[in-house]
């Protein structure tokens, strides 16, 4: 019941939010201009979730979340801060909001030490699960000189945590999200598409005229700019269009576009993955013909790379993406769609799906 809340996303420091009254799209959308990226979400229950950073490094954000901005009137939010200090060892966080307001709050560390406007919110259910009152205290410790508390501490937490989910309603974790495994790519074979977050439409088709680039098509939707390129047009500079990708999250633009951290991009290629003996390996940059079929920017940097279909996803740069390709059996030990049929995600139509979903970018025309 508690794997989510330890270890599940292995080198991050996660939060879970839970929202009812707000959809997946506004929950994402604000956790993003609070500069939390999701990690994963999904909805369930009548819940909407996502999984986040607890601090954002890059940018040297270590102050807490101010989950007030996501709690509009007649919304809630359940959230548990897995790792306050896990260099300390604290034990998680958990903090219950309604209509904007902080209802009720404690530590795992210490649940008698409840605050909010109503800190008796969920006293009856800790009280009827010996979690709180007479009952609570461990008899064990005061009676055997050689027994250790910490030998039942993840069955307590184990406890606490079904005793909030019951109460709430929250979907049982392992929380993972359905993928759609549709027939053929969400985007047309043969095709370059850059998203930008951060520019206006306009801004992004100049900015790739200007390199030599003019768009086939282009559109705004869902809060991104996007521009697609043929790839049969450009012989030899599908890389170079990546770059830009990457390019006008930088420095290069930071003055164009307002100052730097502004613009954000992702970068995807239906073009056939590359297969010269170079390509083969991510960190090594690929020949001209072939970009890498999905980049993540920002800063100037691509901060998550990779091949996608056949497996190709495993040769990466970043794990961004890997609770849904984990959850999707793309990587990791555990893949019976690939047992099933070898062929399956041969053309990385259900990555770039993912990969969709997981921004929320709208399907180019």
């Amino acid at each position: 019941m508690t794997s989510w809340m330890h270890g599940s996303f292995p080198g991050h420091e996660v939060n879970i939010v839970f929202s009812r009254g707000l959809s997946l799209d506004a929950l994402t959308t604000g956790l993003r201009e609070l500069r939390r990226e999701p990690l994963a979400h999904g909805e369930a229950n009548g819940w909407a979730w996502a999984v986040h950073d607890m601090f954002d490094n890059e940018i040297e954000d270590y102050d807490g979340v101010d989950y007030r901005r996501l709690c509009p009137q007649g919304t809630e939010l359940v959230v548990f801060v897995t790792e306050p200090c896990s260099a300390k060892a604290h034990g998680p966080a958990f903090d219950y909001y309604r209509d904007g307001r902080l209802t009720l709050g404690f530590s795992f560390e210490d649940i008698g030490q409840r605050v909010g406007e109503n800190p008796d919110h969920l006293s009856a259910e800790l009280l009827a699960a010996g979690l709180i009152g007479p009952g609570a205290s461990c008899e064990s410790a005061d009676t055997d000189d050689d027994h250790d508390c910490f030998d039942h501490h993840h069955d307590d937490e184990g406890r606490l945590v079904r005793t909030i989910a019951d109460a709430f309603g929250l979907p049982s974790p392992p929380l993972t999200r359905e993928v759609v495994r549709e027939a053929g790519a969400p985007i047309a074979p043969g095709t370059f598409v850059t998203y930008a977050k951060g520019l206006d439409l306009p801004t992004l088709a100049t900015v790739l005229a200007e390199a030599g680039y003019p768009a086939r098509t282009q559109g705004e939707s869902a809060g991104w700019s996007w521009a697609t390129h043929d790839a049969a047009a450009l012989p030899g500079r599908g890389t170079a269009v990546a770059d830009l990708a990457r390019d006008i999250t930088g420095f290069r633009y930071e003055e164009r576009f307002g100052g730097p951290g502004r613009v954000e991009t992702v970068f995807l290629a239906t073009t056939p993955a590359c297969e010269c003996p170079h390509g083969q390996h991510y960190m090594v940059p690929h020949c001209p013909e072939h970009p890498f079929q999905f980049l993540h920017c920002r800063g100037g940097f691509e901060e998550s790379y990779f091949n996608v279909g056949r497996r190709r996803e495993s040769r990466r740069s970043g794990d961004l993406l890997l609770r849904e390709l984990l959850d999707a059996g793309i990587v990791g030990r555990y893949t019976p769609a690939y047992d099933a049929d070898p062929d399956f995600n041969a053309d990385g139509a259900v990555t770039i799906r993912i990969v969709m979903d997981h921004f929320g970018l709208p399907a180019p025309s």
